[in-house]
């Protein structure tokens, strides 16, 4: 007996279908924030990517130097801010979540169809106790959703006990 798969696909009309045995990337809903669960920010960054190629106002906020980042895609300027105790324009340092979290909400309130990609909540998580960079997540979202953003979290689980994790994830959409 033969399988019905190509019966299936011939189909066309059922996007569902196709997306549910090939899979899909879906486009990301605003005014939510996504978990990525991943070592480094390869994953997140390509939805970030995506999000500023469908016309998206883009701000990484990472421990990475920003020299070493891709400042433009798409024809599109990536405003990056670098979580470092260095001083100087878009940096930010790491004890000081209050500024991050106006950086934030400032930028989320400059315009529509802003999506922020933050790689480094670890660095954060070593320069402060958890609880409150669990609070600073939780305005971040509050934001987010109150201006229809997207807020990108790249995290290593590896640096999170359970607990703090499951914490973490609790207002958060995961992306595999």
């Amino acid at each position: 007996m033969r399988p019905c798969l190509p019966l299936l696909l011939g189909f066309e009309e059922d996007d569902l279908l196709k997306a549910l045995l090939f899979g899909k990337k879906r486009d990301l809903e605003e005014g939510r924030s996504y978990l990525v669960k991943e070592r480094k920010p390869e994953r997140a960054l390509a939805h970030f990517y995506r999000a500023v190629d469908q016309g998206f106002r883009p701000m990484y906020v990472t421990r990475q130097h920003p020299n070493h980042i891709q400042r433009q895609v798409g024809g599109r300027e990536i405003r990056v801010v670098w979580l470092s105790t260095t001083l100087g324009k878009d940096y930010v340092d790491p004890h000081n979540l209050n500024v991050l979290s106006n950086l934030i909400a400032n930028f989320v309130s400059d315009g529509p169809r802003a999506v922020i990609l933050l790689d480094g909540i670890e660095y954060l998580m070593m320069n402060n106790d958890f609880s409150r960079i669990l609070h600073f997540l939780e305005y971040a979202n509050e934001q987010i959703a109150v201006r229809r953003a997207i807020l990108l979290v790249s995290l290593d689980e590896r640096a999170f006990d359970p607990k703090e994790l499951a914490l973490t994830e609790k207002n958060m959409v995961a992306l595999e």
